[in-house]
């Protein structure tokens, strides 16, 4: 039951950190040129020059591989949540974007919210999927190092474990939300535009 609602509050978690940092940002209203030149620097190349099925791809290979295995080298440190940091950072760029756009033009602002929404929420979830799998993973390898507790497993099972999730939920997901990002959003966009 734990393993349900577990990537449910996590996306709770990471939604509320977008709020906060959309928040945050409409009050403190920063240089929007300045701000928007931050945000843009921090977006893949790979990402940002392409369109169609490429752009697709750049996606997929940005959220489902790059991201996650950075995830997956800060799970291995045995420090709890350490492997949290991309996915929050990943949170807060949106936040901040929407902060901007809800002081440039409120109904700009929801389009943008609206459009983005679907790949955002798919995103997310699974990088919280990914969470919960990295959760085990840490705790087991906190509980090698420490000896605190005896693990009946090993490090190939535990892998195992991770990999079988990664598989059968993360890809799938970055995979639609890509796709979702890549043509969905626009055609929402369009509508409500």
């Amino acid at each position: 039951m734990n393993n349900v609602f577990k990537p449910i509050k996590y996306l709770s978690i990471i939604m509320l950190v977008i709020i906060i940092s959309a928040v945050i940002t409409y009050i403190v209203n920063p240089n929007f040129s300045d701000t928007l030149n931050s945000v843009s620097s921090n977006i893949s190349k790979s990402v940002s020059q392409k369109s169609g099925l490429n752009l697709v791809v750049a996606y997929i290979f940005n959220n489902g591989f790059k991201v996650p295995m950075g995830m997956l080298f800060f799970s291995i440190i045995p420090i709890r949540f350490l492997y949290w940091i991309q996915p929050l950072f990943t949170a807060i760029l949106p936040g901040i974007l929407f902060g901007i756009a809800f002081r440039y033009s409120v109904a700009k602002a929801f389009i943008i919210l609206i459009s983005s929404l679907p790949h955002m929420l798919l995103e997310i979830f699974a990088f919280c999927l990914w969470m919960v799998a990295l959760d085990r993973f840490n705790k087991w390898i906190r509980y090698k190092i420490s000896r605190k507790k005896q693990t009946n497993t090993e490090l190939f099972y535990e892998f195992k474990l991770i990999l079988i999730s990664y598989v059968k939920y993360v890809i799938p997901l970055i995979v639609i939300a890509a796709f979702t990002e890549t043509y969905v959003a626009d055609w929402i966009s369009h509508i409500l535009s």
